[in-house]
């Protein structure tokens, strides 16, 4: 049957079909939203406008981090959040600023104007995207689970020593961790009582509140369970709102109680392309001038920003499975779109995805209400964001990632695995020492190289095994034979066969998962030489998928090789003049 164009009607059906599959995979809102209901929607405003008052303190916290302007964690809050809405895949995520990406954004521009910051998001999304349509994602395997845990804990005591000057009420520019420590010091006599005073409140206020969610209720009073609960999810914005109140009434601008953000943007950022070049020490610097500058950071925080948020998505999606290339994909352009209204790096932030897992989100379209209330803030709040408090900021960003500190993980890597504590180790060390940049990238090192000696170094077991035939030297290895380690393996066969002459050795090769043809030579030279000295070498147990490899072997005695036991394999090695059904027979069920 054809259509009026001539094109059959099955296969123009099957056509549709398909490119509204691969619409839908691209574009998942194509499949939640015409199932979108009003008990859904209001589900997502609830958990939405929870999300945006946890957004809005939190972004403005993040923008101090990292030395900018309050209004610029604002500008990186609101396109993330409502782009998710669209291509995103896991409804709790919420692309905007995070801890991590304030700390590498400080780390990597400091004392650069805020033009390099906007040019590093554009260029981390163009990396992100690309890894994405490249299905890039496995390098993110490559960063092991203890190299992830030392630099995000080293991360939080580095934001916690960065912002101990705000609860004090100091002002200094320090680059380490050491140089806070050593500027606290040098300055006490300078500390400012009142921003003192403020700070310990507002982290007392914030750990106490943090708990209201945990309290007890009983199960028929939901109402005020409930409002526990919305309390305790927005506390950030209820200390903030508090302490700017509070500096509001007590502000006497010639001599201020407490230090204040101070004059923000007010706004609606400008629309306009990432800048290619900018002014630095009085003259005009290239965008290659500008990307040298920034150097290896065009990399690594890319990689960085996909490994955050793809654990984050793993961590909220059911099964853990994920469409990594439409993360990474949504991600890039979450960042190369915030570049043009002049956004910092972003990613997903486990805390904000938290707060919306627990606000009962249904879609990510309460992305969409909490980006509103970013815009509504920049609209009419931002002349009051003057009187925020830095102390107030400082303890919001304290309490926020003191509990990033793993210690647990520590106890267990020291019962279980020791060497890769010390792999965590050094990512920690490193990350205090330099840049959390170069952590990543010295743990990722050490956890391949860790990888790479099990591989060279595998355990290769040798054993006397009682069969029918008598006791044999059975060798078994632990891993493929490689390149790498086929050596290894020769001598220890070569030792097994001292011990064992003149009876054979047998070669357990169950455990192989791969056979290179480096290692073939060797297994060829290792044969020729055990024949030589009239001794003989019985491979067996040989995966269907390595069989034809071990076939293809010079002087391999073939029938063993799919032998499953030691005395199958010896039965069969012995059977002169077996035919091939009897060998297959044998081997089967001996």
């Amino acid at each position: 049957m054809e259509s009026e164009d001539g094109i059959p009607f099955v296969k123009r059906v099957k056509s549709e079909r398909g490119w509204v599959r691969i619409a839908k995979k691209r574009l998942p809102i194509l499949s939640w939203a015409p199932h979108y209901d009003r008990m859904t929607a209001v589900a997502d405003l609830v958990a939405g406008v929870t999300l945006g008052l946890t957004l809005v303190p939190q972004s403005i916290a993040y923008a101090s981090l990292a030395n900018l302007p309050v209004q610029y964690g604002l500008y990186s809050s609101f396109i993330g959040t409502m782009l998710y809405v669209v291509l995103g895949t896991v409804k709790e995520v919420s692309i905007g600023p995070t801890s991590l990406m304030a700390l590498f954004t400080l780390q990597i521009c400091r004392g650069l104007p805020v033009e390099f910051v906007v040019l590093l998001t554009f260029l981390s999304g163009c990396v992100v995207l690309v890894m994405g349509l490249l299905r890039l994602g496995f390098l993110v395997d490559l960063i092991s689970p203890s190299v992830t845990s030392g630099f995000t804990s080293a991360t939080a005591v580095i934001i916690v020593a960065a912002q101990l000057k705000g609860l004090l009420g100091l002002s200094f520019t320090a680059e380490s961790v050491g140089d806070n420590i050593r500027h606290i010091v040098a300055k006490w006599d300078d500390v400012r009582h009142a921003d003192c005073a403020l700070g310990a409140v507002c982290c007392t206020v914030l750990l106490l509140l943090r708990q209201l969610k945990d309290v007890r209720v009983s199960e028929k009073r939901t109402t005020l369970k409930r409002a526990l609960w919305l309390v305790s999810i927005g506390r950030n914005a209820l200390v903030v709102l508090a302490a700017s109140t509070l500096a509001y009434f007590l502000h006497n601008p010639e001599k201020p109680l407490f230090k204040l953000s101070g004059r923000v943007e007010p706004g609606l950022p400008s629309v306009s392309a990432p800048p290619f070049s900018a002014s630095l020490d009085n003259s005009t610097v290239t965008f290659v001038d500008m990307v040298q500058e920034l150097g290896s950071a065009v990399v690594m925080m890319p990689i960085v920003m996909v490994l955050a948020n793809i654990a984050i998505a793993k961590a909220f999606t059911t099964g853990g499975r994920i469409d990594a290339t439409q993360e990474m994909v949504t991600l890039g352009l979450c960042n190369m779109a915030g570049s043009l209204v002049h956004a910092m790096p972003t990613c997903g932030a486990f805390t904000r995805s938290a707060v919306s897992h627990s606000s009962g989100v249904r879609t990510p379209a309460a992305g969409l209400y909490s980006g509103i209330i970013t815009l509504l803030a920049l609209i009419f709040l931002t002349q009051y964001f003057y009187f925020i408090p830095k102390a107030c900021l400082s303890s919001v960003l304290i309490c926020a990632v003191i509990f990033m500190i793993d210690f647990r993980v520590i106890v267990r890597l020291w019962r279980r695995d020791r060497v890769e504590l010390c792999v965590l180790a050094l990512t920690f060390s490193v990350s205090l020492a330099r840049t959390v940049e170069l952590a990543v990238l010295a743990g990722a090192l050490a956890s391949l190289a860790v990888l790479l000696r099990a591989v060279m170094r595998p355990a290769v077991h040798m054993h006397t095994v009682k069969t029918a035939q008598g006791p044999v030297v059975r060798v078994r290895a632990a891993l493929g034979v490689m390149y790498v380690n086929a050596e290894l393996l020769a001598r220890r066969v070569l030792a097994a066969a001292e011990r064992a002459a003149p009876r054979p050795v047998l070669l357990d090769c169950a455990h192989f998962a791969m056979l290179d043809y480096a290692a073939t030579q060797v297994l060829e030279r290792l044969i020729k030489k055990m024949k030589a000295s009239e001794q003989k070498l019985i491979m067996y147990n040989v995966s269907p998928e390595l069989l034809p490899k071990f076939e293809r072997l010079a002087g391999v005695d073939k029938r063993p090789l799919r032998a499953n036991t030691p005395s199958a394999a010896l039965a069969l090695a012995d059977s002169e003049l077996a035919s091939k059904e009897d060998v297959a027979l044998l081997a089967e069920h001996v």
